[in-house]
């Protein structure tokens, strides 16, 4: 059977839903993620507080559709970057560059907000994040290219540990440089303990 198009009931949810959650990360980098009240979302969007729970469990619900959506962008490139031509080193720093590039385009008011060790979001695992680095990281060992002293989970997760640190800085900084570049200048001195 053909695909049926989308109902206008269901369209007017997901504008919904995406009005709610633009909503909230805007007071969110206004105000905190702490100080954001359900009203205050719903105030912004121009929903009732139903409509906001008929999409979101809690607050904490837009955070887990930010890093789903962000899960979900990754697991793409994941698959682009592992069929790229090129070094492993040059595909681990693109991959960085593009998780460097996602914080630029959050921008620094949502990041300082949301990288907190409050946030166990991060260290969730299974993520599609984390997931696609693996698989780049394993086909590097198969291939000779890294070093074989961790596994590409623990691996994965140390480099994300170092990438987590160099956003933190960059909060620190009130994001008065450049988070791309100052990723690849971690990274490119980093890496090379890796290479095999």
């Amino acid at each position: 059977m053909p695909r049926k198009e989308p109902t206008r009931r269901k369209e007017k949810a997901a504008a919904n839903k995406q009005r709610i959650y633009e909503a909230a990360l805007a007071v969110i980098g206004e105000k905190g993620f702490e100080q954001t009240t359900i009203h205050d979302i719903t105030t912004r969007a121009g929903v009732a507080i139903g409509t906001f729970y008929h999409h979101f469990r809690s607050k904490d619900g837009i955070l887990e559709e930010n890093f789903r959506r962000a899960d979900e962008a990754f697991a793409a490139f994941a698959q682009e970057l592992a069929e790229a031509p090129g070094t492993a080193e040059e595909r681990i720093l693109r991959y960085l560059d593009r998780y460097a590039l996602l914080i630029e385009e959050t921008g620094f008011d949502l990041v300082s907000k949301i990288y907190t060790y409050k946030n166990k979001l991060f260290v969730r695992r299974g993520r599609a994040m984390q997931e696609g680095l693996v698989k780049i990281l394993r086909d590097a060992q198969e291939q000779g290219e890294l070093k074989r002293d961790l596994s590409p989970e623990e691996l994965c997760e140390y480099l994300f540990v170092a990438a987590r640190g160099v956003v933190f800085h960059w909060c620190l900084i009130d994001g008065g440089a450049d988070i791309r570049a100052l990723m690849q200048r971690h990274f490119s001195l980093l890496l090379p303990a890796f290479v095999a």
